[in-house]
């Protein structure tokens, strides 16, 4: 059998707290926090006159029910009912038996709280870092008795976008990688060749061989000064090529773009721990 005609995305119609739309062979209708989607198969009928459009279903458990809206756009109205017809259509070549599903949406706030909860434990360690600085931070920030006491507030607001701003450099520079290098990475012998699908004119494609004898080729964004790279042995497609003025203008240019500023953020908690630390004493 072949599968439903994809319809593209189409009218929506809005009024209100009302929005009905067709979307993957079904028909949603929300109302407020509760939304009905309803398969092509379960449609019994829809009636498209003038500025209301009216759509029969079929229930289960129940008799015959109908959802209706009126819309001041009568050539919306046409189009949305002429979708929600390609979709009945559809489903009765397929066969499609699935049922109504009907669902309500938390309030927003508590929606709100409901992903931020998710995100804290399930989504990267720095959602649970910037809850326990919000929580603590703060706190610390104003009650610690440092002065001036709006000195405190102003560190904790800034710290956050220093921190950021020194990381962006940091791997602008490539910070990481060449620490990475550093305590773990092997030399060996490559070959260079220049990137045709890239914008910069510095950009490389390096071929190598590993320690096992697995040929590898990984891309990069300098050449190196000699005819060899360091590899993380734990990820081969991590390069770096050996350079000396080229790296260290790079790293320059960077830190004149995001390292400044982030230095500069980060400047009132340096001063706020000063405070805290070494003047009572």
């Amino acid at each position: 059998m072949g599968e439903p005609n994809t319809v593209p995305a189409g009218v929506v119609l809005a009024t209100g707290r009302t929005r009905v739309w067709v979307e993957r062979g079904a028909l949603h209708w929300r109302r407020g926090r509760a939304t009905v989607t309803v398969p092509g198969s379960q449609i019994r009928q829809v009636e498209a006159a003038g500025q209301s459009l009216a759509v029969g279903l079929f229930e289960e458990a129940q008799a015959d029910a109908s959802l209706t809206i009126r819309h001041r756009n009568t050539a919306a109205v046409a189009a949305l009912g002429a979708e929600i017809e390609a979709i009945m259509s559809d489903a009765g070549a397929a066969g499609n038996g699935q049922s109504i599903r009907r669902q309500s949406a938390r309030a927003w706030p508590l929606q709100a709280l409901a992903r931020l909860r998710d995100r804290v434990r399930n989504g990267s360690p720095w959602w649970r870092r910037a809850l326990w600085y919000v929580l603590f931070g703060f706190p610390l920030a104003v009650w610690l008795p440092v002065e001036p006491r709006l000195l405190g507030p102003i560190a904790w607001l800034m710290l956050p976008p220093g921190i950021a701003l020194l990381r962006l450099w940091a791997g602008m520079a490539e910070l990481d990688t060449r620490w990475v290098m550093w305590r773990r990475g092997i030399t060996v012998l490559a070959q260079f060749e220049s990137d045709p699908y890239s914008e910069a004119t510095s950009a490389y494609i390096v071929h190598f061989r590993t320690l096992e004898g697995r040929k590898v080729t990984a891309h990069g964004q300098v050449g190196g000064r000699r005819d060899e790279i360091r590899y993380d042995p734990q990820d081969p497609s991590r390069v770096l090529a050996p350079t000396r003025i080229a790296w260290l203008g790079i790293a320059l240019a960077a830190f004149l773009a995001t390292g400044v500023w982030g230095v500069i953020f980060c400047l009132p908690t340096l001063l706020w721990l000063i405070r805290l630390l070494v003047l009572p004493f």
